[in-house]
C-alpha cells in the first residue's frame, strides 16, 4: 500500500491518539478522539465506538441514530462483549472471536456469516445501518480485562472508502496502538487521579519501556523549555533502560540522570513501583526536578545591555519565555511576517543562531 505524505500524517496522528488514553478525561472521551482520527484516516463518513467501560456500550458524535438503533438491540453486556438480540450479529461475533480477528469490514462479515448459510441481510444491525443511509463499514477491535472495545467507521456508499479493499489492512497497522492504549487504561486508568495530584513532574513507563503517562506538572514544565525535546529523549532512554532489566523494571538499580538545556540542569530520578500499586505489573516512575529559573531582566535592562530597540527587547523576552513566531504575532498584534522579522533582528543583534539560546544570553549564562 502506497501512502501519501498527508496519509502518513493522519496515520501518525491516529496512532498517537490511540496510544494516549490518559491524555483524555475518561475512556469514552479518549475513544471519541481516537475514533475521529481513524475515521479521517480511512475517509469515512461517521464513526461509532463500542466501549468496554460504562453503562452505555455505544457512543458516537456523528451517528446518533445508529447508536440508538444499536442500543435497542442490546440484550446483555458480558465480559466477552456485547450480546445482541440479533442472531446474525451474534454469529459474526462468535466467528470473529474464534478466528481472533482484529479488523473487519462489511464484505468480510458477509462472507463469514454466509459461509454458515446465513444471509447478512437478515441481520437487524445491517438493517439499522441501511435505514440510516450507511451501506459499508470497516472497523478494528481490542480487548482488555474489562471486555471488548471497537471502532466502527461507516460509509454511505458501498465501496466508497478511498483505500477500497485495503482499508481493513490499513486499520491493521493501527491495531497494536489500539491494544497498547487499552493496556495503558488497564494498568493506570484507575490511578490517573493520584498521578495527576502529584505536584512533582513525572512520567510513567511500563515493563516494555513504553511511556504510559505524563502528569500535568511535567507537561507544564516541558512547555516552558524550548529544548523540551532533549528532556523527552532522555526520559525515553530511561524508560527503555528500565525495560531491559531482568525480569523487568522491578530490578532497576537506584540511579539518576541529568539533562542540561539553556534553562539549566534537570535531574531525572527513576523509581520503581512494585506490582499492585499502579496495576498488575511493576511501573517505572521518573520524576523530573527542574532547574530554578532566575527571573529575566526588565525590558529596559535588556535594551540597554544588548543594544536593542524597545520592541526588540520585548521580543527577546518573549522568545526567552519560549513563544513561537505565531504566539509572538498574536501577543504583539502584528502579522506573522513582522514577527519573524523581529525575531531575525533580535537573533542577529544577540549574535545567536538559535532562539533556544536567547534565555541563556539574557541571563548571561553564555557569551
Amino acid at each position: 500500500m502506497t501512502l501519501s505524505s498527508d496519509d502518513l500524517v493522519r496515520l501518525a496522528a491516529a496512532s498517537r491518539l490511540l496510544t494516549s488514553p490518559l491524555d483524555a478525561p475518561d475512556p469514552v472521551a479518549w475513544l471519541l478522539r481516537a475514533g475521529a482520527a481513524v475515521r479521517d484516516l480511512v475517509g469515512g463518513a461517521a464513526v461509532v465506538l463500542q466501549v468496554d467501560a460504562g453503562t452505555v456500550p455505544f457512543v458516537s458524535e456523528d451517528a446518533d441514530d445508529v447508536v440508538d438503533g444499536l442500543l435497542s438491540m442490546v440484550d446483555l453486556v458480558l465480559t466477552e462483549g456485547v450480546r445482541f438480540t440479533d442472531p446474525v450479529t451474534d454469529l459474526w461475533n462468535q466467528l470473529r472471536r474464534e478466528q481472533d480477528l482484529t479488523t473487519f469490514s462489511w464484505d468480510l462479515n458477509r462472507q463469514m456469516v454466509e459461509a454458515h448459510g446465513v444471509s447478512i441481510g437478515q441481520g437487524y444491525l445491517i438493517d439499522q445501518l441501511r435505514r440510516q443511509g450507511y451501506h459499508d463499514f470497516v472497523g478494528m477491535m481490542g480487548r482488555s480485562p474489562r471486555g471488548e472495545s471497537m471502532i466502527w467507521v461507516l460509509q454511505q456508499s458501498h465501496g466508497a472508502f478511498p483505500f477500497g479493499e485495503r482499508t481493513a489492512a490499513l486499520l491493521g497497522a493501527l491495531t497494536p496502538s489500539f491494544r497498547a492504549g487499552l493496556d495503558t487504561l488497564a494498568r493506570l486508568g484507575a490511578h490517573r487521579a493520584a498521578l495527576d495530584a502529584v505536584t512533582e513532574p513525572l512520567a510513567a513507563f511500563g515493563p516494555d519501556g513504553r511511556e504510559l503517562y505524563r502528569n500535568p506538572a511535567l507537561v507544564h514544565t516541558l512547555a516552558d523549555d524550548p529544548e523540551a525535546a532533549t528532556i523527552g529523549r532522555r526520559l525515553a532512554q530511561l524508560g527503555i533502560h528500565g525495560a531491559r532489566q531482568a525480569p523487568g523494571p522491578a530490578s532497576l538499580p537506584p540511579a539518576e540522570a541529568t539533562v542540561r538545556t539553556a534553562r539549566g540542569t534537570y535531574t531525572l530520578r527513576p523509581t520503581v513501583l512494585p506490582p499492585g500499586l499502579f496495576g498488575a505489573e511493576a511501573v517505572l516512575l521518573v520524576t523530573v526536578v527542574a532547574p530554578a529559573v532566575p527571573a529575566l531582566p526588565s525590558p529596559e535592562s535588556v535594551r540597554e545591555r544588548h543594544g536593542l530597540t524597545r520592541r526588540e527587547a520585548e521580543v527577546a523576552l518573549l522568545l526567552a519565555d519560549g513563544l513561537s513566531n505565531a504566539d509572538l504575532a498574536e501577543r504583539l498584534f502584528v502579522s506573522p511576517h513582522t514577527a519573524r522579522h523581529h525575531v531575525e533582528n533580535v537573533l542577529a543583534k544577540l549574535e545567536l543562531s538559535s532562539r533556544a539560546a536567547v534565555a541563556a544570553r539574557l541571563l548571561c549564562v553564555v557569551g
